[in-house]
């Protein structure tokens, strides 16, 4: 089950993190303030930065978004189809002027926990339309959006 604690400081995320095998080895994960503590049975418990995690929580979404197909809408312009021919799933992407709206699973977690969010199929869209990042996009739209109309 995924929760605020657990959607970046996991203990499969430090698993990739530090190149091992997840699941030879219980690994306890726990936040303390701006680090993440991990122990790995067998090892020394150890400080990892949350910077670390963060990183490899968007690397991965980046990475997995390489291998969606993306198909803008005819007659929205503003929506997208992202589809996964591995799993055959297929997801509706929507821009707007504060980010990107996502139905999947992973979008509504970050949402929840995080406030907002940036899923793979997000990344896909966004790497469509040029952009290597999130804030790049807010970025571009903002300065393309009249200010009257962020003032309405």
């Amino acid at each position: 089950m995924i929760t605020r604690e657990n959607l970046i400081y996991s203990a499969s995320a430090a698993a990739r993190i530090l190149g091992i095998i997840y699941g030879q080895s219980r690994i306890v994960v726990r936040e303390w303030f701006s680090v993440i503590w991990v122990w790995v049975p067998g090892h020394r418990p150890r400080f990892m930065s949350k910077a670390v995690f963060k990183h490899h929580f968007v690397e991965r979404r980046k990475a997995a978004a390489r291998a969606l197909r993306v198909t803008q809408h005819i007659m929205n312009p503003t929506a997208f189809t992202v589809r996964n021919e591995d799993k055959g799933s297929t997801y509706t992407v929507q821009t707007i002027p504060t980010g990107l709206v996502c139905e999947c699973e992973d979008y509504c977690n970050q949402v929840q926990f995080l406030g907002q969010g940036c899923c793979k199929h997000n990344y896909a869209v966004l790497n469509h339309l040029g952009f290597k990042s999130l804030s790049s996009y807010l970025n571009a739209t903002k300065a393309s959006t009249p200010t009257s109309v962020l003032a309405a």
